[in-house]
């Protein structure tokens, strides 16, 4: 006897299998070339869209890093744009930082797993030629964020309640 298909039955094939979504896993390198053919047949404003959104990503990435850049360097900046970036901007991020008409900041940022903290590494005295540097050597430690006191002479502090210099 064969039972009649009613509407909140799952749909199965002939041989009993529940039918396999369609998903964006790739398994074979055939996959793989269909995928990047695809991709070369974007129109010029998807692509266009797609850029904005990574150029936005990293300006994000890089306004972390902003406020312990300027502490490092001594100089509150009045201009912070991303103009070129490296990387996939969740775990490693290399980015061309503009400070000034005439001088940019490197950063070189990376962290294990989304979701921890980034660590950063810096070069500052850059120009608009100076290209993008990968070996993360090449690039100073950014210290932590620093307490006052390591800044500031804290026996000119006239109360211990109130900070007079923030």
């Amino acid at each position: 006897m064969q039972r009649q298909q009613r509407p909140g039955d799952a749909q199965q094939s002939p041989d009993k299998r529940p039918i396999r979504s369609v998903t964006e896993y790739i398994r074979s390198p055939a996959q793989l070339n269909k995928v990047r053919n695809e991709e070369g047949k974007q129109t010029k404003q998807q692509i266009s869209a797609k850029n904005f959104f990574r150029k936005n990503e990293a300006q994000m990435v890089g306004e972390l890093f902003r406020a312990r850049v300027e502490q490092e360097m001594e100089d509150e900046v009045d201009e912070w744009k991303v103009v070129d970036y490296m990387g996939d901007l969740v775990r490693k991020a290399i980015l061309k930082v503009q400070i000034s008409e005439d001088e940019y900041v490197h950063l070189f940022a990376w962290r294990t797993f989304r979701g921890e903290n980034w660590h950063c590494r810096y070069k500052s005295g850059k120009s608009k030629e100076d290209t993008l540097d990968q070996a993360e050597e090449d690039y100073e430690e950014l210290p932590e964020q620093r307490i006052c006191s390591e800044r500031f002479d804290m026996n000119a502090c006239s109360s211990g309640e109130v900070c007079s210099i923030m």
